[in-house]
């Protein structure tokens, strides 16, 4: 931990000098793309030609490049794929890696199947496109007019939205994703602190190239290798990390920190983090007062005071801030004709005290206690000293009160998630992140949380009642089944399988499932098969035979991302860039896999030639022809950006071209520091950061749910385990090498892959559990059972256990035949044990679970 003081105000390769071995290390990945680089020029010269590619084996659409050797058959020996140099999202993890193992894999799904079986046998039969079309499209049908449009669902994590050309021009409502068992406890939380339109993954991401501090709350920075690429740059010039975690994440193997925390217990972490700020006088007060709600001022009933309670004809959206003499002033968002946030109403001379507390004479007469919103953030921290975090969490106050130093010290900053769904109360963790990167001040500047610049490229595609030609049409009257259950979900697919078996809140007979691993994916994979064999209609699209394809009534082979064109902006990015993928490569010889929108359209087509029509579609029988139909609104979309670059910015339209033609990306808006809140508000009701939330008062039942502001809560996903016993919290995480539904069935993932479940020594002594034993594991909840090798390892802390996601655990039946592959079915799935808890109102789903851990004899 620092001894003294940073001067911020040195350049950072002063800041350099002091830690020039730490810098080294950091640099490595960096070093490794300059070789690349030189790698690349080398097989140009020889011959080799060069395609932008930009990967979805995760969200984070890394840009690499695809070297093809020109005039040889396309074999993983002659197309190598590389990190594209410069990219602004530039990876290269073990998944981009791999792209070409899964191109050609001996599991390969090569033709469409029909299932002969009981649905979960694997049983199926090859037939031909037209008889599984056809077949598809007569069910639909048959549902839809029994039914209705409502009860088609479809859902994907191919990270590219293609379901929804089925549903939308269909007329049902439900496309949902997969946000609650990966990123919605965050994005709900940001909804909270932030607002509408500054919640989305990606909108808000800490600034990477210039952090001075960065501290990773269960966040594996292997889960977006863009990001990491850039962040090993700001460790190079002196960028210290620490990692927050129950197991030692990847980032930690080299000079990073690692400090080890109880599975659950992060919000009395970072509660400690913000009492220590406050203790030690350490936070941006002037930050908090004038670009926080921290001055404003609550009643006693925990709701903001506002202009309504002083005026029979006041504003709820009029607020109350007060000085140190007790006079009040009021502030609200200025909006323009059309209710658009775009400034503040406030006294700027009006000075507010951030810890205010006395009377308000209401309407009615009445003295209202009031406070404000910081004093009901720091009563609450201040429960959370040294020795209680210590308690809760097991982290020693020293090395709490040394963290809490160098964050407010080096202004750092806290990332704000991505696989944040783990326990059941992530929203108000990750609400609790948010608070405490404000408490730094750290918002939109440079080293901090910052609102990303975005290009604005849009390709014309579908939603709900609008085509991509401008098209419109009625969808039915039922709202999409999800958000009847949680009104602030981003996608629980979870309501829709319930549905199935429930009829409620209406019945889903169909699900369509496109590029999604969803035993992997969905939690309670227990209930998730019970659900499947309850449907009238499964289809799967897919590459590989993941286990959900032994549910299926038809597995159709799709198409991978290394044969399908694509443009769109850069994802997770600070600048606004927009990227090409143009790999040029089709299916594998014998692989009869189509495009996943050309599948999805004919079985409308099939079943309502009419509603195909609804987004211009009338058939295509080959995949050129489609290839045609489906890249002309990405080549409109592209014109029209290029025109409306050209109007602001003459000149500018052919550097763009010029720039994506010769690297595959262009930059087309650079990051401006200091906007929100400072000059434009946020989306919340104040249009500024709330550390108290508002958003909790604008429902009945939300305050109830999700409070304004939160202390630790322990989980109600799981039944806690006892101390000192056989009884364990299994945490399930990723890495940069083996963690994707598709790399996981590769090659390289056979040796590179850790199947095996983590136990720290101190547990395995007790349990007399060596290394390499065999364990069982079985659920506390679930009660299932699953054996696995162990690993005894420090990298776990004392009464948790870790197994990697999408990794092993596979339980596909008759289609993994080939020897070479079967470590696939090795290890567990982890979705196994899991309750499939969701919180109330949002619907984020806990991944983790408890289980117990038996050594197995003989």
């Amino acid at each position: 931990m620092s001894k003294g003081l940073v001067d911020l105000s040195v350049s950072r390769r002063v800041l350099l000098k002091n830690t020039a071995a730490t810098a080294a290390a950091a640099a490595m990945p960096s070093l490794s793309m300059t070789a690349a680089a030189e790698e690349i020029k080398k097989l140009e010269k020889e011959g080799w030609s060069k395609h932008p590619v930009a990967c979805t084996m995760c969200g984070a659409f890394c840009g690499l490049l695809a070297m093809k050797k020109e005039g040889a058959v396309v074999s993983e020996s002659t197309v190598r794929i590389f990190p594209n140099p410069g990219h602004p999202q530039q990876g290269y993890c073990g998944r981009g890696a791999a792209a070409m193992w899964v191109w050609n894999h001996p599991l390969r799904l090569r033709k469409p199947l029909k299932r002969v079986g009981e649905r979960g046998e694997g049983k199926f039969e090859e037939v031909t496109w037209d008889e599984a079309l056809d077949a598809i499209a007569a069910k639909l049908k048959k549902l839809v007019e029994a039914n209705g449009e409502s009860c088609i669902s479809t859902t994907s994590h191919s990270f590219s939205g293609f379901s929804k050309w089925l549903t939308f021009p269909l007329g049902s409502p439900n496309d949902i994703g997969h946000q609650s068992t990966c990123n919605l406890g965050g994005i709900a939380a940001r909804d909270w602190v932030f607002g509408k339109g500054f919640s989305g993954a990606g909108k808000l991401e800490p600034d990477y190239a210039h952090l001075r501090y960065l501290l990773l709350i269960g966040r594996s920075m292997g889960s977006s290798m863009g990001a990491l690429h850039t962040l090993n740059e700001a460790r190079a010039c002196g960028c210290h990390v620490v990692a927050i975690d129950p197991r030692m994440p990847d980032i930690a193997y080299g000079n990073a920190d690692w400090v080890g925390i109880r599975p659950g217990t992060d919000a009395a972490f970072v509660l400690g983090l913000i009492n220590q700020m406050i203790e030690n006088k350490t936070f941006d007060k002037e930050f908090l007062i004038r670009h926080t709600n921290g001055a404003y001022l609550i009643k006693s009933n925990g709701t903001p005071l506002t202009e309504a309670d002083f005026r029979k004809d006041g504003s709820t959206s009029v607020f109350v801030v007060a000085n140190s003499a007790g006079t009040l002033s009021l502030r609200s968002v200025k909006r323009d004709e059309k209710g658009a946030a775009i400034g503040f109403i406030e006294d700027e001379n009006f000075k507010p005290e951030l810890e205010f507390s006395g009377e308000a004479i209401l309407a009615n007469g009445e003295k209202e206690p009031v406070r404000t919103a910081f004093s009901v953030l720091k009563k609450l921290a201040s429960e959370y000293t040294p020795e209680k975090v210590q308690e809760i969490t097991g982290i020693r106050p020293e090395a709490l009160k040394g963290i809490a130093f160098d964050y407010a010290n080096n202004k750092g900053c806290i990332d704000d998630g991505w696989y944040t769904s783990k326990n059941g109360t992530d929203v108000e963790l990750y609400q609790l992140i948010c608070i405490a990167n404000a408490m730094n001040g750290n918002i939109d500047q440079p080293g901090g949380l910052i609102v990303t610049a975005g290009a604005g490229f849009k390709v014309p595609s579908v939603a709900a009642g609008k085509g991509p030609n401008g098209e419109t049409w009625a969808m039915a009257k039922e709202k999409r089944i999800d958000k009847i259950v949680y009104p602030e979900t981003s996608g629980t697919y979870s309501v829709a399988l319930d549905a199935a078996v429930s009829g409620k809140p209406y019945p889903i007979k169909a699900a369509f499932f496109v590029g999604t691993t969803m035993f992997h994916r969905q939690a309670d994979a227990k209930k998730l098969a019970e659900n499947l064999k309850k449907l009238d209609l499964v289809v799967v699209q897919d590459v590989l035979p993941q286990e959900l394809v032994d549910y299926a009534d038809y597995v159709l082979p799709a198409t991978y991302f290394m044969e399908r064109r694509d443009m769109s902006g850069v994802k997770w990015a600070r600048d606004g860039s927009i990227y090409l993928s143009d790999p040029q490569l089709t299916p594998p010889k014998g692989c009869e896999a189509r495009h996943d929108v050309w599948i999805l359209l004919e079985i409308l087509r099939r079943a309502y030639p009419e509603r195909a029509e609804r987004v211009g579609y009338k058939g295509c029988k080959t995949a050129e022809e489609f290839n045609a139909y489906f890249g002309a609104f990405v080549d409109r979309g592209y014109k029209k950006f290029l025109d409306d670059c050209e109007k602001k910015k003459p000149g500018s339209a052919e550097a763009i071209r010029k720039s994506i033609s010769e690297n595959g990306w262009a930059t087309i808006k650079t990051k401006k520091y200091g906007e929100y809140p400072y000059l434009k508000p946020f989306g919340t009701p104040t249009g500024k950061v709330e550390i108290y939330g508002f958003k909790s008062f604008s429902k009945p039942g939300y305050a109830q749910a999700i409070a304004p502001i939160s202390g630790y809560i322990p989980s109600p996903a799981y039944t806690q385990p006892k101390a000192d016993s056989n009884e364990f919290i299994l945490v399930s995480g990723k890495n940069c090498v083996t963690c994707s539904g598709l790399n996981m069935f590769t090659q390289p993932t056979r040796f590179m892959g850790d199947r095996t479940v983590w136990m720290n020594p101190q547990d395995a002594a007790r349990l007399g559990i060596r290394n390499g034993d065999m364990i069982e594991v079985e659920g506390m909840d679930s009660g299932y059972k699953a054996n696995t090798q162990v690993t005894v390892t420090k990298r776990v802390v004392p009464g948790a256990v870790f197994a990697y996601g999408f990794s092993g655990g596979v339980r596909t039946k008759t289609l993994i035949k080939d020897p070479n592959y079967q470590f696939v079915k090795e290890g567990i799935n982890s979705h196994w044990y899991d309750t499939g808890y969701a919180q109330p109102v949002v619907g984020n789903v806990a991944n983790n679970s408890a289980v117990r851990i038996n050594k197995v004899r003989g």
